[in-house]
């Protein structure tokens, strides 16, 4: 061994070939990174897709539901078909003159 050599050695200064591998070691640690979270945003991306996707979905589903639902109320708020319910189901009559009474 030469005296730089030792003298690199005692002072903590790395050899060259030992430089170079650190360098080399970082620079695929940051390039592995930038991989890892372009891969990481590529598949959320994806699945935000798919959750859109699926909300837009049901989105369809609750308009959908939300326009029977209106039909069906309109159709049972109809004041004849109340009417007739009641006659035909709960057996109710037009009330006679002298059932009917004053409240004040």
């Amino acid at each position: 061994m030469n005296a730089i050599a030792k003298a690199e050695r005692r002072h903590g200064v790395a050899s060259p070939g030992l430089r170079e591998l650190l360098a080399c070691l970082v620079l695929l640690l940051v390039i592995g990174g930038f991989i890892s979270v372009t891969v990481w945003r590529g598949v959320a991306f994806i699945n935000v897709g798919y959750q859109i996707r699926d909300l837009e979905r049901k989105q369809a589903e609750f308009l959908q539901l939300n326009r029977e639902l209106k039909i069906e109320r309109a159709m049972l708020s109809n004041p004849e078909r109340i009417e007739s319910a009641a006659r035909s189901m709960l057996g109710m009559t037009e009330p006679s003159p002298d059932q009917i009474r004053m409240v004040r």
